[in-house]
């Protein structure tokens, strides 16, 4: 009869363990689920702000090259102009030579 109470002593309290253990990592799994769930939340926002800053780093790129370009085109217009009116002040508009160089 001692050794058959022992048995079931020594049962209940790895049954209590286990349930115990159980328990435990039911908690800790429940927790690691939650973190993982807050971390895609949270890349997910993260992802979404690094697009943003990417449109408007593009948008921005964008536009600084229009504007160079259009100081390119301004620029070549007004060189292209003087050598016109250059052109045109060394040769009258019959093409015929009025300097002599």
């Amino acid at each position: 009869m001692e050794i058959t109470s022992f048995i079931l002593g020594v049962i209940a309290v790895i049954a209590v363990m286990m349930v115990a253990i159980a328990s435990v990592n039911y908690m800790t799994v429940k927790v690691l689920r939650k973190d993982i769930d807050n971390l895609e939340v949270s890349s997910t926002h993260t992802f979404e702000d690094i697009y943003k800053q990417l449109g408007n780093i593009q948008q921005e790129l964008y536009s600084r090259i229009d504007i160079v370009e259009r100081k390119v085109v301004r620029h070549t217009d007004s060189r292209v102009d003087k050598l016109e009116s250059k052109i045109y002040s060394d040769f009258d508009i019959k093409r015929t030579q009025s300097r002599q160089y």
